[in-house]
């Protein structure tokens, strides 16, 4: 009985064990899971802290760093293994040393720091600007054993800012008016150079579109702009008409530029608006003076011409073979000089809007060869000759393209080598005509180029300087040009010559009927 007895209790206590054993079994099945997710977990942060573009750095409360990510090295230079285990203060210039005790005595009051800028030491003993995230780290009892800092490299922030503010500092104190706008034409911003000189503040205009500024009959130039513009092409300096608020109008001089994202679409234009109308008066008194000097020597010179010519054909029949070439080179003046006249009576009238066109059908080939034949009596130097169509029958002002035709081959013969060729040619293209003059001359610089068709615009070199001329041919060209709805284009090279080039249509078989706003006798 007594081993039954003691049987029973070795078999009660073999199953307790058993019952003991399947719960150790469950604990340990439970313990490996949370054992497996903690890894995983693990596993995860370090791959964060290993892929951030931040640096993140941990480090004890004695200010001694534990922990130092890929980041951290690419933004302060210092590998892991140089910087583990010394102090913070190593990344912390030493003006800036009394920084850290106040972090260091928020953090233990449980409060985390959020975006503190400041400045912290590379390795080289360059600075870099960072805005620190810093958070206290927790044991299991909640006690704080240390820290973990954030840091974002933000020297690109800082470099925008302070290019951004000195470029607002600019903007607020410029002359010229500053505006931009988006492809609306709706206004996003309005300078103090804009109030000054349109008279609008920033509040009356911000919001409102730019036809606020333009008049009536310059609407049609906003969307040219527009069209070129969204192109990602600028407009520099061009010339105007605009109002101000007290409904005077004011020249202006227009650059404007495409304004684009990141990803280079146009997203809206930038405006600078110089005021010009000091000098358009400058200009017109000095138009006024020319035209009226111009008028005053026509008739004076119209006279020396005759007498000069009455003498010459009286030296040469008396025998004065002398007396009559050194008469003919005068009379070559005087023509240069009724030129030149000619010219700045031209550009007076333009100016003052009363060059219109007379238009017609003629034969522009004929035109050509005439004002070739001049050319080579005022000039016999240079070999000038036609090339192209036999007839050409064009829509245009035959004396306001002659004049145009006569100051392209005069610059051609100015700034050609002595014998050198000039072609005139003349080319169907299409419904227009492609006339051209080329040389083989000294040639035209691009930064030159640009400015060629201006006003009163002359190349200064060392080749040009003893050229003489007043810079308002191929002004006056271009401007003719214009009238007849064409445009004016050279192309040249230094030393390898120019062509200029301009078309114009071809004529209707029907009579003409010119556009009357174009059409009137020259006064």
């Amino acid at each position: 009985m007594k081993e039954s007895k003691e049987i029973t209790e070795i078999i009660a206590a073999l199953r307790k064990s058993e019952v003991d054993l399947q719960l150790n079994n469950e604990q340990l099945k439970t313990l490996n899971l949370a054992l497996r997710v903690a890894e995983e977990k693990s596993a995860i942060l370090n791959s964060i802290i290993e892929s951030s573009d931040d640096a993140i750095i941990s480090k004890n409360l004695d200010g001694i760093i534990t922990g130092w990510n890929a980041a951290a090295q690419r933004i302060f230079g210092h590998r892991a293994h140089e910087i583990i285990g010394r102090s913070i203060l190593n990344l912390i210039p030493p003006e800036r040393h009394h920084e850290e005790p106040k972090i260091i005595e928020q953090l233990r009051s449980g409060k985390r720091i959020d975006h503190f800028e400041t400045q912290r030491l590379r390795k080289d003993g360059t600075l870099v600007d960072v805005s620190l995230t810093i958070s206290p780290i927790f044991d299991s009892t909640g006690n704080i054993i240390g820290l973990s800092k954030i840091a974002r490299d933000i020297t690109p922030q800082r470099h925008a800012e302070v290019m951004s503010e000195r470029l607002s500092a600019i903007i607020a104190s410029s002359d010229d008016a500053i505006v931009s706008k988006d492809l609306n034409s709706i206004i996003t911003s309005w300078n103090d150079g804009a109030v000054r000189i349109f008279g609008f503040t920033a509040d009356e205009m911000i919001g409102e579109s730019i036809f606020k500024i333009i008049p009536e009959d310059r609407r049609e130039e906003e969307p040219k702009i527009l069209s070129q513009l969204k192109q990602g092409l600028r407009v520099d300096h061009f010339e105007t008409i605009r109002r101000r608020k007290d409904g005077t109008y004011i020249h202006v001089s227009l650059t404007i530029s495409p304004i684009k994202d990141r990803k280079g679409n146009v997203i809206g234009l930038s405006k600078i608006a110089r005021d010009i109308s000091e000098r358009k008066e400058i200009e017109k008194k000095k138009d006024e003076f020319i035209g009226f000097v111009s008028h005053e020597l026509k008739t004076p010179l119209t006279s020396l011409r005759s007498y000069i010519q009455i003498s010459m054909h009286k030296a040469l029949q008396q025998g004065h073979d002398f007396i009559g070439h050194a008469l003919s080179k005068a009379e070559m003046q005087t023509k240069k000089m009724e030129k030149m006249i000619a010219d700045f009576l031209n550009v007076s009238r333009l100016e003052e809007g009363k060059m219109k066109l007379n238009l017609g059908n003629f034969d522009l080939v004929e035109l050509i060869n005439g004002s070739i034949a001049d050319a080579s009596i005022i000039s016999a130097k240079h070999q000038l000759r036609y090339a192209g169509e036999t007839e050409a029958f064009v829509l245009a002002d035959p004396e306001k393209i002659g004049l145009v035709l006569t100051n392209l081959i005069s610059n051609a013969q100015k700034y050609s080598p002595l014998g050198g060729e000039i072609i005139v040619s003349c080319q169907k293209v299409g419904q227009s005509f492609s006339i051209s003059v080329k040389d083989v001359g000294i040639g035209i610089a691009p930064e030159n180029q640009k400015t060629l068709f201006d006003k009163f615009s002359r190349i200064d070199s060392d080749q040009t300087r003893s050229i003489s001329g007043f810079g308002i041919g191929l002004y006056l060209v271009a401007s003719i040009i214009a009238l007849h709805g064409s445009e004016i284009s050279v192309q040249s090279e230094p030393g390898k010559g120019s062509s200029f080039m301009f078309i114009l249509p071809i004529a209707n078989t029907a009579t003409a009927t010119p556009d009357d706003s174009k059409i009137s006798n020259d006064e």
